[in-house]
């Protein structure tokens, strides 16, 4: 089975709409270190955009494309708002509650369009949280979430009832790294990339002990900057936004290829390939997974 994945258009449609400020991404507003208001070229967002539309189809997906949310400018980044599962052939939508104003504008209009396309939302009072923060290990193992900058600790015990599935809390230390997304990245066979750099100590030991976490591979502080942990898997072919060789290394040597479609545009709002695209997850429970062993790519 085709996986499915669900993108935002990057500007507003319709007759009503021109391609004003409001109607489109850019960099309007500063709530991550990587922002630079005004500092988006939007003509190549745009194609970039359209590349990885393309690069997402040749890999085998069904790409879904949602409404840009008017004045929203970061809605592009789609895996923030909900948290998709197909459970049982019924598809949930676990709405986020985004820590800033900036990214909560988008969750009304977010809701209505899931449920167009027949995801129950389940959504409610409940902790902050944000969909960049949240990982799934391969087979249902579980979760992995990202606490202590955009996503409360609380938030761990909600995900848990709500997606039946255990998760595992790590504690975000590095602002520039402010989602799990940009901290670590979790292959198919249950290898997790990570930059040690952007956890606490404790937090590593917990992943490092997590059931489903097959093997860490620990990399150097400027590759998870510079986007090289910010991937989509789709089979054995991973997908990202800028080429980190060390991290290419990693993933030829365990049988995955890479696909780099250039997301610079992206890059300057704080968000790559991962942050631009979020799957249905419909994996089922599969057998325990190999011992866990340690490796080390420098620091």
């Amino acid at each position: 089975m085709a996986s499915t994945v669900v993108v935002s258009a990057v500007q507003c449609a319709g007759a009503g709409h021109g391609r004003s400020a409001s109607c489109r991404y850019q960099v309007a507003w500063s709530i991550n270190p990587h922002m630079v208001v005004g500092s988006v070229d939007f003509e190549a967002a745009l194609a970039q955009h359209q590349a990885l539309k393309q690069v997402l189809m040749r890999a085998g997906a069904e790409v879904i494309e949602l409404p840009f949310v008017h004045q929203a400018h970061d809605s592009v980044f789609t895996k923030d708002p909900a948290l998709l599962l197909e459970q049982r052939e019924v598809r949930l939508a676990l709405l986020a509650r985004p820590h800033f104003a900036e990214r909560r504008q988008e969750q009304v209009a977010r809701a209505r369009q899931y449920e167009a396309l027949g995801f129950q939302v389940i959504a409610g009072p409940g902790p902050t949280w944000e969909g960049g923060d949240v990982a799934l290990l391969p087979g249902g193992r579980g979760l992995l979430l990202g606490v202590g900058q955009r996503t409360g600790r609380s938030a761990a015990d909600w995900l848990e009832s709500k997606a039946d599935l255990p998760v595992t809390a790590l504690e975000l230390c590095d602002p520039h790294l402010f989602h799990l997304d940009m901290a670590l990245c979790v292959l198919p066979d249950g290898t997790v990339i990570v930059c040690a750099h952007a956890l606490t100590v404790r937090s590593l030991d917990a992943l490092a002990a997590t059931e489903g976490v097959r093997e860490l591979v620990l990399v150097a502080r400027q590759d998870a900057v510079s986007f090289g942990l910010n991937m989509v898997f789709l089979g054995d072919v991973a997908i990202a936004g800028a080429r980190v060789p060390r991290i290419e290394r990693v993933l030829q040597a365990r049988g995955y290829r890479l696909l780099v479609t250039p997301l610079d545009q992206f890059h300057r709002a704080g968000g790559g390939a991962a942050c631009l695209v979020t799957r249905v997850h419909r994996e089922p429970r599969v057998a325990a997974l190999n011992p866990r062993r340690a490796a080390s790519l420098g620091g």
